[in-house]
């Protein structure tokens, strides 16, 4: 099966590998090929001659003019001996070629001047720079920096630098570091922000002035600043009444029930008063303020709505609904005799087809390919919901072709397959989410195209 690829531009990140033979003028050819039968370079032996420059998009071979001089850097050749030795043979070399010669320090640069007896004498030196020496004593230092002549180095002198500094009045210097040294007596004081002093503190407060029949108890020395209340004052304050006495602040209780008076209504306890309004009756005594149980239930009538309880009486008052229960009288044993159908449902309900298949819901969310059915319980993935296919389908030439597929996504994969089976690569554009757009660099017809999620 052949692969046609119709779109208009194909970008490979990977290696294509071709090993088919290149006998036709559409074939591509390979790396390989191109090395055996295209001019890929220059000889060293004509790199001063010769050239390839791109021309009009093609790369053509060049032929330097004999007239223009070269320019070659060698980093390896240590000096002008090392390199007539080793590089220059006597006719590598014309007239105005510039030799730089970069392992030499300082570099050092020469020119051809046009001899042909292959030794030094066919060079002649450009310019071998300054050495580190000269270029070193055209610098000097001046005070806070040190300069080595020998190094070229410069450093900041330290010592120097720190004698630039002193201090003033509540700062302190030493060995570069200012620190704070000044206190309050060296500050002078504004008008509206002033120092504290106990007696600025003192002055501003006071004891207010309280109106009858209140006193006011509270002193203060503003000499001193101490704020008292004397307890003399308070107590004196303060007296007692009936059935209380009072002194230097404390209260006492002086009365006892001889000092309040005894209602008729309200009289005071007394172990006769309590005894003569009390005695026994059936099933208790009572005998000087002791009150005792003295009866059973046989003392006790029994009435109509509330009897005594016997097993008989008990038993004969329970019965059973005869659904799936047994009641027998005689024992007062229950039984269960019972199943699902004699049996109500509660919160927990009976299994039926009906009730699972209604507990069962399709993702109601979008982009979901799955339905169900809640009558029938069928669980459907419909082919529709994510391939749409398009038969036989007619491609013009560079124009575009509008699929609409309705799959809701618009990210989709376009196959396409022509009527001899071959796949086809055609340019792909994601329109929308229902429509896909494809098109041809050549007219086709009986394309079948299929786009899937």
């Amino acid at each position: 099966m052949s692969q046609r690829f119709l779109a208009p531009a194909v970008t490979f990140e990977g290696i294509i590998t071709q090993k088919g033979t290149v006998s036709n003028d559409e074939h591509v050819v390979t790396r390989g090929y191109l090395h055996g039968n295209v001019i890929n370079g220059i000889h060293p032996d004509s790199a001063n001659y010769a050239s390839v420059v791109a021309d009009g998009g093609v790369n053509k071979l060049k032929i330097d003019p004999l007239t223009i001089t070269s320019v070659t850097v060698n980093t390896t050749a240590t000096d002008l001996a090392d390199f007539i030795q080793n590089v220059y043979t006597g006719s590598n070399f014309q007239e105005g070629d510039i030799v730089f010669l970069t392992t030499p320090s300082p570099i050092e640069s020469y020119i051809h001047n046009g001899g042909v007896a292959g030794t030094a004498a066919d060079w002649n030196l450009v310019n071998s720079g300054l050495s580190d020496a000269q270029i070193r004593a055209m610098f000097s230092a001046s005070a806070g920096i040190d300069y080595n002549a020998a190094t070229g180095a410069f450093t900041a002198d330290q010592s120097e630098i720190q004698g630039f500094f002193s201090a003033g009045t509540g700062i302190a210097y030493s060995g570069g570091q200012f620190s704070l040294s000044a206190t309050s007596d060296q500050i002078s004081e504004g008008v509206s922000n002033l120092f504290y002093t106990d007696l600025r503190s003192r002055a501003s407060l006071s004891i207010a002035s309280v109106a009858g029949p209140d006193v006011q108890l509270l002193q203060y020395n503003n000499s001193t600043g101490v704020f008292s209340v004397e307890a003399s004052d308070v107590f004196a304050e303060f007296s007692s009444g009936t059935g209380l006495s009072y002194s230097n602040g404390v209260y006492a209780l002086n009365a006892d029930t001889s000092m309040v008076s005894e209602a008729a209504s309200a009289l005071y306890f007394t172990t006769g008063r309590v005894d003569a309004h009390l005695s026994g009756g059936t099933g208790i005594t009572y005998s000087s303020g002791v009150i005792a149980l003295n009866a059973d239930t046989s003392m006790v009538s029994e009435s109509a709505s509330a009897l005594y309880f016997t097993d008989s009486r008990a038993r004969s008052a329970i019965s059973v609904d005869l659904a799936g229960l047994s009641y027998n009288s005689g024992t007062g044993q229950i039984a269960l005799n019972a199943d699902t159908d004699d049996i109500a449902e509660g919160s927990r309900l009976y299994h039926t087809t009906a009730r699972a298949r209604n507990s069962i819901q399709a993702d109601p969310a979008a982009g979901n390919l799955v339905t169900y059915n809640q009558s029938s319980g069928d669980i459907l993935v419909a082919l529709s919901s994510f391939r749409k296919g398009f038969a036989n389908q007619t491609l013009t030439a560079n124009t575009a072709l509008n699929l609409t597929h309705s799959l809701g996504e618009r990210l989709v994969h376009v196959s396409a397959m022509d009527g001899s089976g071959n796949k086809l690569d055609l340019e792909i554009v994601y329109t929308s989410t229902s429509v896909v757009q494809v098109k041809s660099t050549v007219s086709l017809s009986g394309i079948d195209i299929a786009v899937s999620i």
